[in-house]
């Protein structure tokens, strides 16, 4: 990147040495990533760890305790929504997660005009 390109809030970095968050700003951010992952560990326990390890064998995945984390069981949720509701979006979600979102291309000709 050169110097003097723009990244975000107009400066030329997002993060300087006169640019950094609060201490209180980073003990708020701390704290809402221990709730997410505390939230995590809650959602896979019991109950719904046995209905993500039953719907991972019924789709032909043999997953251990370990193996099962919070993003593992919103794939499965979201194969088993492509494949047993016929769900467009949530197929392409998946193959998106799978083999990559495909390129776009991108007509520079008319300059955003129509």
């Amino acid at each position: 990147m050169a110097k003097g390109d723009v990244i975000g809030h107009g400066k030329e970095t997002q993060f300087s040495s006169e640019n950094q968050p609060s201490p209180e700003a980073k003990k708020k951010g701390w704290q809402k990533k221990r709730l997410l992952k505390d939230l995590a560990d809650i959602l896979l326990q019991g109950d719904k760890l046995n209905e993500f390890k039953k719907l991972a064998k019924d789709l032909g995945i043999d997953l251990t305790d370990d193996e099962m984390t919070l993003e593992v069981a919103m794939s499965l949720k979201q194969a088993e929504k492509a494949i047993e509701k016929g769900d467009t979006s949530a197929y392409n979600s998946v193959m998106d997660r799978l083999k990559g979102r495909p390129q776009q291309a991108i007509d520079h000709t008319t300059k955003g005009k129509v």
